[in-house]
This record gives C-alpha cells, sequence and structure tokens, in this order.
C-alpha cells in the first residue's frame, strides 16, 4: 500500500501508534489515523493465517495525547464490531525520540492525478498542468482527505462528471463533513458559483480554511462548523463523504438541503450491505438512485432531488 508520511517539528517527543489489522479494513483505520495525526503507513504483514497490515501513525506526545488515544481506540473497537473483526486487531504505542521526518514525508507525497481533470500536489512540488487539468495544492494536514482514498476519488469522479458532462451544472454546493475541504474545493475549481464546507470538528474547519486560502478559492467557498440542522436553504449539489451510520441518522436533513432536480453525492460506503441500506433509505424519501461507483471495498452513491 502507498504510504503516506507526516513531517515532525524538531526537538520533540512522539508517540508511535502501531495498529496491526485485517486488510479488510485497514484503509478505514488509516484514514482515520491519518485524521488525528497528519500521516500514516501502512506496511503489508506477512501472515500464514489471513491477510493483514499494519498501520504507524505519530502523535505529538503533549497535552492531548491521551485523549486522541481514547479516540483512536474507541473508534478501533466499534469499526471492528461492525466488520465483525472482533480480537483481530491489536494496538500498540511507543515513545520515541524525535527524529528528522522532512525527507521521507515529502519523498512520500507527490503531485497525484486524482481523476481525468484534477490533479493534487503538495506545495513542496512544481506542476504544470495539461489541458483542461485543475490543480489542488494541498498538504497533508489533521483532517481527512488529501484523494488518495478510494471513497474521497469516487466522490470526485461523480463531482467531476456533473460539472463536465452535464448541461446545467451545480451553482451551488454544500459539502458536508467536508475534511480538509477537498471536495469543497473541487467543485469551485470546476466551476461552481458558491460552496458552503461545514464541519463539527474544529480542527478540521480550520485545515479547510488554510486549504481554501492557499487555492485562492475563499471568494467561493466558505468553511464553518454550522451543523447541517442549522442551515435554511437547498442547493443544487450536496456532498457528503462520511460514514454509513451517519448518512443514516442525517438522511431526511440532507435530503431537505437539495434543491428541485438537486444532486446527492454520498461516499465513505462498505460496498454489500452498506451500500443497498443506503440506497433504500434514500429512496424511501422520494429521492432517485442514479448511479453507483465502486472500488475495492468502497462505494459512493450518486442520487437526484426530482
Amino acid at each position: 500500500m502507498p504510504a503516506k508520511s507526516q513531517a515532525h517539528p524538531p526537538n520533540k517527543s512522539w508517540l508511535r501508534i502501531t495498529i496491526t489489522a485485517s486488510e479488510t479494513i485497514s484503509d478505514p483505520i488509516a484514514d482515520f489515523i491519518c485524521e488525528q495525526t497528519g500521516g500514516v503507513e501502512q506496511i503489508p504483514v506477512v501472515s500464514a493465517n489471513a491477510a493483514q497490515e499494519q498501520i504507524v501513525g505519530y502523535l505529538e506526545n503533549g497535552p492531548h495525547a491521551q485523549e486522541k488515544l481514547e479516540k483512536i481506540t474507541e473508534y478501533l473497537q466499534e469499526l471492528a464490531h461492525l466488520a465483525s473483526e472482533e480480537g483481530k486487531t491489536r494496538l500498540e504505542t511507543e515513545i520515541i525520540a524525535d527524529e528528522d521526518w522532512n525527507k521521507t514525508w515529502k519523498e512520500g507525497f507527490k503531485p497525484l492525478p486524482i481523476t481525468a481533470h484534477l490533479v493534487i500536489k503538495p506545495t513542496w512540488e512544481s506542476y504544470l498542468p495539461g489541458p483542461g487539468e485543475k490543480v489542488i495544492e494541498m498538504d497533508p494536514g489533521m483532517a481527512f482527505g488529501t484523494g488518495h482514498h478510494a471513497s474521497t476519488k469516487l466522490a470526485l469522479e461523480f463531482v467531476e462528471g456533473l460539472f463536465h458532462d452535464t448541461k446545467n451544472p451545480p451553482k451551488t454546493v454544500l459539502d458536508v463533513g467536508t475534511g480538509t475541504g477537498i471536495l469543497a474545493m473541487a467543485a469551485a475549481l470546476f466551476g461552481a458559483q458558491e460552496v458552503l464546507a461545514i464541519d463539527n470538528d474544529p480542527e478540521a474547519v480550520v485545515v479547510a480554511e488554510e486549504n481554501i486560502l492557499r487555492n485562492n478559492l475563499n471568494s467561493t467557498i466558505k468553511a464553518d462548523g454550522v451543523a447541517l440542522a442549522d442551515i435554511p436553504r437547498q442547493f443544487d449539489l450536496v456532498i457528503a463523504n462520511i460514514i454509513h451510520d451517519t448518512l443514516i441518522d442525517l438522511a431526511a436533513s440532507l435530503a431537505a438541503r437539495l434543491a428541485p432536480n438537486g444532486r446527492l453525492i454520498m461516499a465513505g460506503i462498505l460496498t454489500g450491505h452498506q451500500t443497498d441500506n443506503i440506497r433504500a433509505a434514500y429512496n424511501a424519501l422520494g429521492l432517485k438512485h442514479q448511479e453507483t461507483r465502486s472500488e475495492g471495498e468502497w462505494s459512493a452513491l450518486l442520487f437526484m432531488q426530482p
């Protein structure tokens, strides 16, 4: 698996977190650890019993380390239960002295073509876009979404398609659970006139704001911690790359934010039961399912408000 590595400031100690888990759930674990630490490395484990991976991340050994470690432990327990992987996931920690991580970090994060028309690049890399290509400049941060994960990529493909393959592309966009702001920024670059990017994690809002400003999109995108229920208006496009259970809980609220003929993109959903469940729940609200795309164990769905 590709490595996502993190730069660490000098003269600090770090809490190294090593999680050994089945390949079935290693990707969502890696993304969650990346959200907490800013970067991870995924290492295949040779095992006679099952395909496994180690996910390694580093937390600054400061006042918030224990709180984040408890959050990680709770997430692992919940994910293992949902995936029937109880007892198969191991968490180990170790305090280590600081080293110079910058070179490794930068070598692991290069310009990455995500879709046919979108490239993600770090600030320290130069990239000359080809005809029709848009470029998002973004460094790894303490929020989910650098475009590497299948759920983000699938959502981006749907976003791109709505702006390139339709006669009436969306003008207004709501990105729910924006993380780094990558989906909101893609919508703005592809032509959206107004984008609201919301997240209930204050750190994610800060990271999104920084990325939006870095890409000179602050005149089009507003990042905010406002709750979905407190948004009174409707949008041409609503995007929600979260997790299955939250998408079920928010179903009525997400549907209510869609303008007539509006589109809803959802990702972060496992293929199989979760995908079927999402499709049934949103169809029951009167939305029309238009397409499901899958990559590996992940799916994204596109709905329309009639």
